[in-house]
């Protein structure tokens, strides 16, 4: 059986379940494994990237600096409690932590940026910053003056 292939000495598939006989190297990755994935191409890394960048910024930077940055699931709800916007009181949020929660970095498909998504996420973020700048005008006013 050919060895798990590793980048820096890391496994980039996870092992599988069980095991049927001796598996040819042409056959592929054994069924019921999956890729190693950035975290950002996960689910829940992809939401929080492009709907809340500043909760995912403040996530990447209390890592340390590796190849593949993996936040713990307790940090994230930690930091996502913290936050008082309205995208972690989803369901899709939810369900996304818990998908991560189960399995990590090793999704089923990698979620990936296409023009179609860029323009819904564009507009979410418009949307919300709108709202935050009609919720805070008095504040911003008097910010303003002091400048």
């Amino acid at each position: 059986m050919p060895k798990a292939k590793k980048v820096k000495n890391v496994r980039k598939t996870k092992a599988p379940f069980f095991q049927r006989g001796k598996r040819r190297k042409e056959d592929g990755r054994p069924r019921g494994t999956f890729k190693r994935y950035k975290f950002e191409e996960t689910k829940l890394g992809f939401m929080l990237r492009h709907e809340t960048p500043v909760v995912y910024t403040i996530l990447m930077n209390t890592l340390a600096r590796t190849s593949c940055q993996e936040p713990p699931v307790e940090l994230i709800e930690v930091v996502c409690r913290a936050s008082q916007d309205i995208s972690f009181k989803k369901p899709k949020f939810r369900r996304y932590l818990k998908e991560y929660a189960r399995c990590g970095l090793y999704c089923h498909r990698p979620k990936r940026m296409t023009p179609e998504r860029e323009i819904y996420y564009a507009h979410i973020r418009k949307v919300k910053k709108d709202k935050f700048i009609y919720r805070n005008r008095k504040q911003i006013e008097q910010i303003k003056k002091m400048l």
